[in-house]
């Protein structure tokens, strides 16, 4: 046994591969008893670690330092790459909303209990408040992949993280800054500020110069997936890499990177899918290995204090966030479900005590730190999936990786505000709006345009009971693209019934599936819109995420699995 024990511990590459092997044996496991995968690699971390079988050693985690980094680092350039910033138009304040509601209570309710009640320390509750904040990106994304969700729930959820995690960074940042102040000494708050405003600045400096240099390669070499999977690598390898060299975080460098992917190039979805194939391989490795530090005997040191964190985070994280959602007016089954989806906690909790390591004069308030939040991580990342994936079953949202008709629908396509008032100002309105949200450029609206009008000029697509379906033909693109509005006033369209268009959908076809697609989504919306009921539903919605709940109702969802066909 000694000799095998002494394998693990001069070699972390076979302390690796047994990690590997166990996580993926539990996930499945876990997953036949419907439980998240992610808790079979956590708990196979715990069984290889402590304090189980003991196997990982101060030398094989040094060891792992390396691959966590780049792990925690490729993750938060995905959830970086949710902050899409026409997605927020429609969007915006829904998540502004929500994540106020929840960061608010959070991290308030942490620090006045633990400040007042448990610790009397101003200095570390304010930092294990910052920490309460942050929400488990890796976890998040690991259950809705394990559960193939997606929708508008899974579109907010994915900002709200983002924001979250960008909160808790900005904040533990700020108190860490403040700590000569916190802790009694005297520096002037003026070179505190200049002092975090230096830091930030790095940080966005770094991540934008990483993601623009990944957006100029990939766009480069658009026909080699590898070449573009080699620049993601490179970009975060880098942006890790001089985070650690200024002493800072890695997280949110990352997350800029993927941010100014999403929001400046027209190749983003490639860009941001092309190393989907690994990402299972990272997801496996950093929880696998995150579990080898979770001491479960770290509970006993903690006591109290652990359990209370962990229900006070817990219960304000899922009060807080439905608060947010039920007072912006967002649909009943995310104003239900968004809150307890936030619970899980691990990844930026343990990157943000890992930076408080590095801090001069803080030693004992480290390991106390270190030691609360990896006992309450435990049971965060244990329970958390678990809290996540029911609300994603609640939001109706799982197993949705066909094909949809809704697709080209999502609630970023959908201008719920239409000015025009005639037939030519509205499509060039609409189309107008497709470009900016489809990220065109002018020479492809111009194509769109011509085509569109083309039919129009043959005969009106306004059908009729107030709705209008101009279409398209482009050479090239997926499979079919759109574009909905809607008209509170009404649009003359010279509709067959001669009554104004409430309800504008803009199809755009390649020309390749032009023959049979057309009539395909003809067809089925006209079924959608032949209920009045629906109809004068959409007529009357307000916001876009209105427009989506209608859209994807449970009693009409079949209509939206046409394209398997």
């Amino acid at each position: 046994m000694i000799e095998f024990k002494a394998l693990f511990d001069n070699n972390p590459f076979f302390t690796l591969t047994i990690l590997m092997s166990l996580g993926i044996t539990l996930a499945y496991l876990a997953k036949k008893i419907h439980l998240p995968m992610i808790t079979g690699y956590i708990a196979a971390g715990i069984i290889v670690g402590e304090p189980v079988l003991g196997f990982v050693t101060d030398r094989t985690t040094h060891g792992f330092a390396g691959i966590n980094y780049i792990a925690l680092g490729l993750m938060s350039f995905t959830i970086g790459a949710h902050i899409d910033f026409h997605k927020l138009k429609n969007s915006g304040k829904r998540v502004v909303s929500i994540s106020a509601g929840e960061i608010l209570l959070t991290f308030t309710s942490v620090f006045m209990i633990f400040h007042f009640l448990i610790l009397d320390n101003l200095f570390l509750s304010l930092l294990i408040a910052s920490i309460s904040i942050s929400t488990s990106p890796a976890a998040i994304v690991s259950v809705v992949k394990d559960t193939k969700s997606k929708g508008l729930f899974v579109n907010t959820l994915m900002p709200v993280v983002a924001v979250n995690n960008f909160t808790a960074i900005a904040m533990f940042s700020l108190v860490l800054g403040s700590r000569s102040i916190l802790i009694g000494g005297s520096v002037h708050a003026v070179t505190m500020l200049l002092n975090i405003i230096e830091e930030l600045s790095i940080e966005l400096v770094i991540g934008i110069s990483c993601g623009l240099f990944i957006k100029y390669f990939a766009e480069k070499n658009t026909d080699s997936d590898k070449l573009i999977l080699t620049s993601v690598l490179i970009a975060v390898f880098a942006s890790t890499g001089l985070s650690q060299a200024f002493n800072l975080n890695n997280m949110l460098p990352n997350m800029i990177a993927g941010m100014t992917i999403i929001n400046t190039s027209s190749y983003r979805k490639k860009i941001l899918t092309v190393f989907e194939d690994i990402e299972y391989i990272i997801i496996i490795i950093f929880f696998t290995v995150a579990g080898t530090h979770l001491d479960i005997r770290s509970l006993a040191v903690t006591g109290f204090m652990a359990l209370a964190y962990f229900l006070i985070r817990a219960f304000t994280k899922s009060v807080g966030g439905t608060l947010g959602a039920y007072f912006y007016g967002s649909p009943e089954r995310i104003y239900k479900n968004i809150g307890i989806s936030l619970i899980p906690q691990a990844g930026v909790a343990i990157g943000l005590v890992t930076l408080a390591a590095n801090v001069e004069g803080i030693t004992e308030i480290q390991r106390f730190l270190t030691t609360l939040i990896l006992a309450t991580v435990t049971l965060n990342e244990i329970i958390g999936p678990m809290a996540t994936k029911y609300a994603l079953i609640k939001s109706g949202e799982t197993n949705k990786d066909r094909p949809q008709l809704i697709e080209f629908l999502s609630e970023e396509f959908i201008n719920p505000n239409i000015k025009a008032r005639t037939k030519f100002e509205a499509i060039e309105e609409i189309v107008d709006f497709f470009i900016r949200s489809h990220k065109g450029s002018r020479k492809f609206k111009d194509d769109i345009l011509e085509s569109v009008l083309a039919r129009e000029n043959d005969m009106s697509t306004g059908i009729g009971k107030g709705i209008a379906i101009p279409h398209g033909v482009v050479q090239s693109g997926p499979v079919i693209w759109g574009a909905l509005g809607i008209s509170r006033d009404g649009v003359e369209f010279d509709s067959l019934d001669g009554k104004p268009v409430h309800l504008i959908i803009l199809i755009i076809t390649p020309k390749k599936h032009k023959a049979d697609l057309h009539l395909a989504v003809l067809s089925e919306i006209s079924k959608m819109i032949s209920d009045n009921e629906i109809k004068e539903k959409l007529f009357k919605c307000r916001t876009a995420d209105q427009v989506c709940e209608i859209l994807t109702e449970q009693e009409h969802k079949n209509f939206n699995y046409f394209l398997d066909d």
